[in-house]
């Protein structure tokens, strides 16, 4: 049976329990009842959204999580049944795994998950620009060239712990993204104004729609995470530092392009208006792009010889770290089709 993920964007909702559904009031009016069971999510990216001490007990007791974003897409909290975090024996190993040779086949790995997917995606839009724009089609194809080129440094890197060749990995990551980007900047429509990857603090519409539609897929991530099992702060590609969920940030690399940029990408380059007001997405619009990525995580793509739907993949591979530290089953990224 179909589940939904709950999007609660507009100011002054109230989000309550009426018997054994979720039920959304504003003005202490009802708009929206949705049975419990029914119910794969809740996300709140507004202010002046309350909750009921009822919804929150419900929600522990059936695993449904509750995650809190700005309207610029940062993950603030999330709260979930203390359930999740009681596997001890995998927090261990993920821990210790930070101190051996796993940490740095993990931080790798999820480079070149991160990378291919670059790659792919790329390979995906140069596809449709073959025959009306040949001479873009070949600077992709070059642009590819490089990035993979880049790539296979990775292969190259050796070390005993991930703390001795953590830039080393950096290096490549982030010399593949700046190539990357510079070759989306191409695609995108003339009129669309984008100079570059900007997180914190971007008020331009490309990086402000990237910025909120990661912030909908780290909620999935570290959901999936806690699944799983593991330490959402125990990373491998990312540093520690208090407070940095540095497991969910190395995860959710694999994941950025074929369900954030594909969308966003696919979106403009439709014509599709998206309006930027005092600095943030309109309502309307980030209500439209939190409904268009949510539906590209229901979406299938073929994964261990079958397909399956991208939020499935995502638990499946937070599973595969959780098998990897504890048994030393290779883990493998996630790499989409085109």
């Amino acid at each position: 049976m179909d589940k939904e993920a709950l999007v609660v964007d507009d100011y002054g909702v109230f989000i309550g329990k009426k018997g054994e559904r979720v039920v959304l009031k504003k003005n202490k009016k009802i708009f929206k009842e949705v049975p419990f069971f029914k119910v794969k999510g809740i996300l709140v990216s507004s202010s002046g959204v309350s909750l009921s001490s009822d919804v929150i007990k419900e929600c522990a007791k059936t695993g449904i999580q509750i995650h809190l974003l700005t309207y610029t897409g940062k993950h603030l909290a999330q709260i979930s049944s203390s359930a999740m975090t009681g596997t001890v024996k995998t927090r261990r190993e993920q821990l210790l795994a930070y101190s051996d040779k796993r940490g740095i086949e993990l931080a790798i790995a999820f480079a070149e998950g991160k990378i291919d997917n670059q790659i792919i995606l790329l390979k995906y839009l140069a596809k449709y620009r073959k025959n009306k724009d040949r001479e873009l089609y070949n600077l992709i194809y070059d642009g590819i060239a490089k990035i993979e080129k880049i790539k296979a440094e990775l292969k190259n890197i050796k070390g005993e712990c991930i703390d001795e060749v953590r830039e080393l990995i950096l290096s490549s990551e982030g010399r593949s993204a700046r190539e990357y980007w510079k070759l989306v900047r191409m695609i995108l429509p003339e009129e669309i104004e984008f100079k570059g990857r900007k997180t914190q603090g971007a008020t331009d519409l490309v990086n402000s729609l990237l910025n909120y539609g990661y912030g909908i897929l780290y909620s999935k991530v570290s959901s999936a995470i806690l699944r799983a099992g593991l330490d959402l702060y125990g990373g491998f590609l990312h540093a520690d530092r208090s407070g940095k969920p540095s497991l969910a940030l190395d995860l959710v690399e694999e994941f950025r392009q074929t369900v954030v940029d594909r969308t966003i990408i696919g979106l403009l380059n439709k014509g599709v208006k998206f309006q930027i007001e005092d600095g943030r997405i309109a309502d309307d619009d980030r209500r439209m792009l939190a409904t268009k990525i949510l539906n590209r995580l229901e979406s299938k793509e073929r994964y261990d010889g079958k397909k399956y739907r991208l939020e499935v993949i995502l638990q499946r591979q937070a599973r595969n770290i959780a098998s990897y530290v504890k048994t030393g089953k290779k883990y493998i990224p996630f790499v989409s089709g085109w």
